[in-house]
């Protein structure tokens, strides 16, 4: 059976520094933009309360809708350590599911495996993945079942737990569409654009930094090529299709260094990725994309 995986930090790291890591991460101006205003909706609720005023009633679940790999995961698990310094969550770890976390085959199940990982997650940040695929399917009435439980459950801890939907973004507003309850419960839509080649073309030198290794001259220039071109293909994968090319990159290096005379490789050779290294997948079919972004009345 899947269950949820969570990412809970031994400690939380000050409000400050993850704060300048959101707005570090390369591209997703919106996003920033978006999480900035519901950060300082929160500080402002808190003022009131400090003085004396009636409470100001925010809803912090949302929707992410993007794309793959345009950071989805990353800034919620990001957005969970600032709740927490801000005071919002007591614990801020963040739990990842899908469906296959929360729907089970029996009737009366899947209730009760979806509150399981609602408990889990209570004190931080529950984020469910392609949450759309909770209602499109031949069986949906499981999937309702589990979206049943989820609004319950938003309303009974209300304070101790925020959850994220995130999926495709035509995907994700027909989720909502299904589910005027959950709709209702949810006022904030964050739309993840795809990255842009410079944008990959960022990403890859930083992939590479972390990696201990450095992009030699003319790869920026090859990457852009392969950039452009992989960003018509139907399922792009955005920032998990360049960690692929850096990946394979160190293969193709690892091959050409042991092919050369041992004495001539220097400690430069073994961290630099030449152009020569980089090597673009197969083209797979162009499609026409779906489209970024969506609102919702």
């Amino acid at each position: 059976e899947s269950t949820p995986e969570a990412s809970e930090a031994p400690e939380i790291r000050p409000l400050a520094v993850c704060m300048e890591e959101l707005e570090s991460l390369t591209g997703l101006q919106q996003v920033k933009e978006t999480l900035s205003s519901l950060i300082n909706l929160v500080r402002l609720r808190q003022l009131r309360q400090e003085r004396g005023l009636p409470p100001l009633q925010v809803s912090l679940h949302m929707v992410f809708s993007g794309n793959p790999g345009t950071g989805k995961t990353t800034v919620a698990r990001l957005l969970s350590e600032i709740y927490a310094g801000l005071g919002v969550l007591s614990k801020g770890h963040l739990v990842e599911t899908d469906r296959a976390g929360l729907v089970s085959g029996y009737v009366g199940q899947t209730a009760i495996r979806t509150k399981k990982v609602i408990q889990k997650a209570l004190g931080g940040v529950l984020f469910i993945d392609e949450a759309y695929s909770l209602v499109d399917d031949r069986n949906g009435s499981f999937g309702d079942e589990a979206i049943n439980t989820i609004v319950q459950e938003m309303e009974n801890h209300r304070d101790d737990v925020v959850v994220i939907f995130a999926g495709y973004p035509d995907k994700m507003e027909g989720f909502l569409r299904k589910n005027p309850g959950l709709r209702s419960r949810i006022a904030f839509h964050v739309p993840f654009a795809d990255y842009g080649t410079d944008e990959l073309c960022k990403i890859a030198n930083l992939i590479a930094k972390k990696k201990g290794l450095k992009l030699a001259e003319g790869v920026d220039e090859k990457l852009t090529v392969i950039f452009n071109d992989a960003k018509s293909e139907a399922d792009f994968g955005n920032g998990r299709y360049v960690r692929n090319i850096i990946e394979k990159a160190k293969m193709a290096q690892a091959t050409r260094l042991l092919n050369m005379d041992f004495d001539l490789v220097g400690k430069d050779d073994i961290v630099t990725i030449c152009a020569e290294d980089i090597e673009a997948p197969p083209v797979k079919s162009k499609k026409a994309r779906n489209p970024i972004g969506f609102s919702v009345a």
